[in-house]
């Protein structure tokens, strides 16, 4: 009798130990890796098949939702090959939820935070430098175009005369009289600013002025090569 209640007892301990070993399915690490969804995700992924190695890797967690060798994985390819930092983010941080001990914490982590700075990254995109020194030194020729035009303005103001009283007035000739006939054609602005689909043979036309007139008074000019915003001494 004593035989049999030792046996039964060890018989009882034994599928006790049994249960609770497989209560929590795929507990270890290497127990996660045999499973058969996570060796053909391997296989997949080694096959440069990355959409079908992230299926069976999905479904490895769906046998074992406590995989964390499996979401170690996801984040790998979410982050390196499938260019989806937000998945990434997610299985990377499921993985310390499940293995915060693990021995690849500190490497994920380093991942963790590269995921969120690309993710800043394409929210809040950094200016080009090349792109924004192109913009700063156009403003910085409008800045002197207009410069050179307020200049321009305050010379015609200081160089206009005041107005004359009433008795020095000159007597008005008529309109079709020699002196009148004589008199300077009206003034046009001294610098002009080039316009889109300008050429020097309509700006010139446009003033009533000979190409290579104005071509002498901007000896450093390429007439084929004219910029919009450009600015042209006139004659």
């Amino acid at each position: 009798m004593l035989v049999f209640r030792v046996i039964a007892r060890f018989a009882g301990l034994l599928a006790l130990a049994v249960c609770l070993g497989g209560c929590i399915p795929g507990d270890s690490h290497a127990d996660e890796e045999k499973d058969p969804h996570f060796q053909r995700g391997l296989n997949l992924f080694n096959g440069q098949d990355y959409k079908g190695a992230a299926e069976e890797y999905e479904k490895a967690l769906e046998s074992n939702p406590r995989s964390a060798a499996a979401h170690f994985e996801l984040g790998c390819l979410y982050e390196s090959k499938l260019n989806d930092c937000a998945a990434a983010i997610y299985h990377y941080e499921r993985h310390l939820q499940l293995r915060p001990d693990s021995d690849r914490a500190q490497l994920v982590r380093q991942h963790i935070r590269g995921c969120k700075q690309e993710l800043a990254n394409t929210e809040f995109p950094l200016p080009n430098s090349q792109n924004l020194q192109r913009e700063l030194d156009r403003l910085a020729a409008e800045n002197l175009v207009l410069k050179q035009q307020l200049a321009a303005l305050q010379h015609q103001l200081q160089a206009r005369p005041g107005p004359a009283s009433p008795a020095a007035e000159p007597a008005r000739l008529p309109a079709h009289s020699p002196s009148a006939a004589n008199s300077p054609a009206p003034s046009h602005p001294r610098v002009h600013i080039v316009k889109e689909r300008e050429t020097i043979t309509s700006i010139a036309a446009h003033y009533g002025l000979k190409t290579r007139d104005i071509l002498a008074a901007n000896p450093h000019v390429d007439p084929r090569r004219l910029r919009i915003g450009q600015s042209l001494n006139l004659p």
